[in-house]
């Protein structure tokens, strides 16, 4: 691996030379010996790698070096592979056939499993929090209206999910950060659970 390639690459970008950039990249992407290079590389600089507003990497870096290590790590229940995926799952939903290769995973389920994977870990926890209180917040922005599960109002069952989650979100909330968000969205979720009833 020329790592000189990768930091010629940083500076073509920061200076907003395009062609140069993608030049540099490929040059970097194609001076790996290996899949061991690669592994050791993907691990050192993926807390460094700088993602776009819109959460993501470089595609060229995600597509060929990232997402292969990691995707083998998340099949092998990998605890960083798995987190690592769902910080840049943006990556992931940006690529249909990555995504399909993971059989259509959300950010959600990634957290979901990384916690599963190591409940002791407060990032997991941290993060697996924050995307289901999204996911809550998401289903209910059309109240009065109803709560959504997906675009579709939620059915009765769907409800029990939703309660499910809800009650999680206590669970794992040790700042009680979210206390009062959740009683006003449990009041409204039975409120429209008693609608659904009728």
């Amino acid at each position: 691996m020329n790592i000189e390639h990768y930091t010629e690459f940083r500076e073509f970008e920061e200076k907003g030379l395009k062609k140069q950039a993608s030049k540099a990249l490929r040059a970097f992407i194609s001076s790996f010996e290996n899949n061991e290079e690669i592994n050791e590389w993907v691990w050192e600089y993926l807390p460094k790698l700088e993602t776009n507003r819109h959460s993501r990497i470089r595609h060229e870096i995600f597509n060929e070096l990232v997402y292969p290590i990691l995707k083998s790590g998340y099949q092998n229940n990998d605890f960083s592979s798995t987190l690592w995926l769902g910080k840049l799952v943006q990556n992931i939903y940006q690529a249909q056939k990555l995504h399909e290769e993971l059989d259509w995973v959300t950010e959600l389920g990634l957290y979901n499993k990384s916690h599963e994977l190591d409940p002791s870990n407060d990032e997991a926890r941290l993060l697996l929090l924050k995307a289901t209180v999204v996911w809550l917040e998401y289903s209910e922005h059309e109240w009065p209206s109803g709560i959504l599960y997906g675009n579709n109002g939620a059915t009765i069952e769907q409800c029990e999910e939703i309660s499910t989650e809800a009650q999680r979100v206590l669970q794992l909330d040790k700042e009680h950060r979210y206390s009062e968000f959740i009683k006003q969205y449990i009041k409204k979720l039975s409120e429209y659970r008693a609608r659904l009833n009728k």
